[in-house]
């Protein structure tokens, strides 16, 4: 099976070179990927597969069925990839860069999207080598919104039930032709704050009649770190970090409101549960102490992706196929950056690879970077990986 979905990949590499190419010349934000979706549904259309779009605005949903004869109740299986760019200038220096001034796929959206096409195509010529079927998720708002979850509650994974689900991402921190897949957690969940502490405002010579809102802010921001130094289990990971102050306008004036943004990461719902109320804690006693008040905002957004051990045996075994065992990292420690995937991997069992496409594993290619680039010939271990990973399902 492995030789057919090698063959058929480099069948397709050049067309699918092409559309990552395209995509990254045409990147578009959360929610406005119409071009985006619109190629997709042309290749798709093109090719005769199946598909539905405007799901969560920009999504698409393709199926492929399978005409091999099986006497068990036939499988689904979904592949998801990620369609939205970053708002960032585009420094790479590629011949392909982004045209639309910043707006640039910093994080390898535009390889899972023509990846996730490509599989696509090699599976639509493999039908009768598995019974059931496999849905292709063309998804909208990764970066942001979490437009998995709106597409769940639009019904992807229903009509047929889907059993199982797959993703991948292009990972600039591992070695090219390497993956890593981990059973258990794999990413972190994710929530986000926005703070605002209110004192009152005052001449910066005259500090006793003020309540200085700054000074509330400096407070916060140094004793939240605590909830995670003595709140949370030793063993358990978390993080709060403050990316945002902003407060006062002139080198004598004692602001009167101080604002904050924050992000607050962990690997399981109690953790999750601990830090938030540790937030809330800090924030309320700061303002207490100094006879001020403050207004918080605490959003919940991505839970942790965690893989189960079916799935995460099923994309070990197809990748392990692809890439030998010596390239299949198992063993490794959960990162703490978010991905909507999660919202799949909770709703379904399943499993997230990271695929590797730096040059040098010293040299990482580090996303979200105006630099971000990498070689597309990385495409064609996606696109096995992801083709085997459906049959490994379907057929196992």
């Amino acid at each position: 099976m492995l030789l057919k979905v090698q063959k058929l990949s480099e069948k397709y590499y050049p067309q699918i070179v092409n559309l990552r190419e395209h995509f990254h010349q045409f990147p578009e934000l959360s929610f406005e990927e119409f071009q985006t979706s619109q190629k997709v549904c042309e290749v798709l259309e093109n090719a005769g597969i199946s598909y539905k779009k405007g799901i969560a605005k920009t999504g698409v949903l393709a199926e492929i069925y399978g005409t091999k004869k099986s006497d068990e109740k036939p499988k689904c299986v979904l592949l998801r990839g990620d369609m939205d760019a970053l708002p960032v200038f585009e420094e790479s220096g590629v011949s392909f860069a982004s045209k639309i001034a910043g707006k640039m796929h910093a994080c390898g959206h535009d390889g899972h999207t023509a990846g996730l096409l490509g599989t696509a195509l090699i599976l639509n010529e493999l039908k009768d080598e598995f019974s059931g079927c496999v849905k292709f998720m063309f998804q909208p708002a990764e970066e942001n919104y979490g437009g998995a979850k709106p597409m769940i509650e639009e019904g992807v994974l229903e009509n047929p039930y889907v059993d199982a689900v797959f993703g991948c991402h292009l990972w600039g921190l591992m070695q090219e032709n390497t993956a890593q897949i981990i059973s258990g957690a794999m990413m972190a969940g994710v929530d986000s704050f926005d703070l605002k502490f209110i004192g009152r405002g005052g001449h910066g010579a005259h500090p006793h009649t003020t309540i200085d809102s700054v000074l509330m802010a400096a407070r916060f921001i140094t004793s939240v770190q605590s909830v995670v130094s003595r709140r949370l289990k030793p063993i358990s990971a978390g993080v709060i970090s403050v990316g945002s102050v902003q407060a006062g306008s002139s080198y004598n004036i004692i602001a009167q409101e101080a604002f904050l943004k924050g992000t607050v990461r962990f690997l399981d719902d109690e953790s999750q549960a601990i830090l938030q109320k540790g937030v809330e804690d800090v924030a309320k006693a700061v303002a207490l102490e100094f006879g001020g008040s403050y207004e918080l905002d605490y959003h919940r957004e991505y839970p942790p992706l965690i893989n189960d051990e079916f799935g995460a045996k099923i994309a070990q075994k197809a990748f392990l196929q692809v890439l030998g065992e010596k390239n299949i990292i198992t063993k490794a420690e959960a990162d703490m950056g978010a991905e909507d995937f999660a919202f799949l991997t909770r709703a379904r069992k399943g499993a997230y690879v990271f695929v590797g496409i730096a040059k040098d594993k010293n040299k990482p290619v580090l996303h979200h970077s105006p630099n971000f680039a990498w070689e597309s010939e990385n495409l064609k271990v996606l696109m096995q990986g992801e083709a085997m990973m459906a049959l490994e399902f379907l057929n196992s």
